[in-house]
């Protein structure tokens, strides 16, 4: 009884530690928010919760895109056609909305199985014809939430919009509190499809934000994890101002009168303040977020000590 109540605790104990990791739809929400600016609004939150945990994270997503209403689980099909097909959740769908639906670790997983290369092939035919068929949905939610048009320059804006979502989110998989950075996209794809995207919005506007992006992003001396963690603050304190601005304000003005509205900036947030430097901003961050951690952690130990003295205390109780 004693050693199950310990196994209960320290499970109890690791789950816990997992959910400190940058892995919930909420999170990934969060940073969307934040980078988008937008005012937060149900339908909002459920677009943002629609592309992390539908189009990203949810390799079975049984009717999620089903062109007849009858559950389709794409990772099942795999594994019917491909014999032995195994893999982690973060191996499909996390190579962006724009990107090439495959990844060294892809590969190097088809290779060890020993298929053909017509098998590799066929393979490779499969993940792209989903990926279309994925963003194909995503591109008409997009268009329905935000009153863009099914075609031309307004389906484009659209396409941006899912586009910077998805690799909000992927940025998000790099952040400090995650541990496992296995089957990610790579880092530089990642950036180059954001500043694509910028320049398809506005090119002339995004132009400084991008030379920030690409520098951030090729910083000497600086781990890959840290490089996403400064791109998406980048993102966080510029994108907003770009969208407000691209097309001489055009698609702010047909956001507003769709019914979408930007949080106003405070003047006096840390990125904000101009007295201090650079430098003392991102140390002032860096002491905030090992705080943050450090506080949850004691609160996780707490807890899990907690629980097993009581299961210890009623086990004792119990053989008295």
């Amino acid at each position: 009884m004693l050693r199950k109540a310990v196994i209960i605790t320290i499970s109890l104990f690791i789950s816990q530690m997992t959910l400190l990791a940058h892995g919930s739809w909420q999170q990934h929400a969060e940073d969307m928010y934040k980078v988008f600016g937008f005012k937060r609004s149900d339908e909002l939150t459920n677009w943002m919760k629609f592309v992390s945990s539908v189009l990203i994270d949810n390799k079975n997503a049984d009717s999620a895109f089903s062109d007849d209403d009858k559950p389709f689980n794409f990772y099942s099909y795999l594994q019917t056609k491909y014999p032995g097909f195994q893999c982690k959740h973060r191996l499909l769908f996390h190579w962006g909305y724009n990107s090439k639906p495959w990844s060294p670790y892809l590969q190097e997983k088809t290779s060890n199985y020993g298929w053909s290369e017509e098998m590799i092939k066929e393979f490779q035919a499969d993940l792209i014809a989903e990926q279309k068929r994925r963003n194909r949905f995503a591109n008409e939610y997009t268009e329905n939430l935000f009153g863009f048009e099914h075609g031309g320059k307004e389906a484009r804006i659209a396409r941006i919009f899912i586009s910077i979502a998805y690799d909000v989110h992927l940025l998000g998989d790099y952040e400090p509190d995650n541990t496992d950075l296995d089957g990610l996209q790579d880092l530089e794809s990642v950036v180059g499809d954001i500043i694509n995207n910028l320049k398809a919005l506005d090119k002339v506007q995004s132009s400084f934000l991008c030379k920030q992006l690409k520098k951030a992003s090729q910083e000497q001396g600086v781990d890959t994890q840290k490089k996403a963690e400064d791109v998406l603050d980048l993102l966080k304190n510029s994108f907003s101002d770009l969208l407000k601005k691209a097309n001489n304000g055009m698609i702010a003005e047909h956001l507003y009168a769709k019914g979408f509205r930007f949080e106003e900036i405070n003047p006096s947030s840390p990125c904000f303040e101009n007295s201090k430097s650079k430098k003392e901003r991102s140390t002032l961050k860096s002491k905030r977020a090992r705080l943050q951690s450090s506080s949850s952690i004691g609160i996780v130990i707490f807890l899990s000590l907690a629980t097993l003295g009581i299961l210890l205390a009623f086990l004792f109780k119990k053989r008295k």
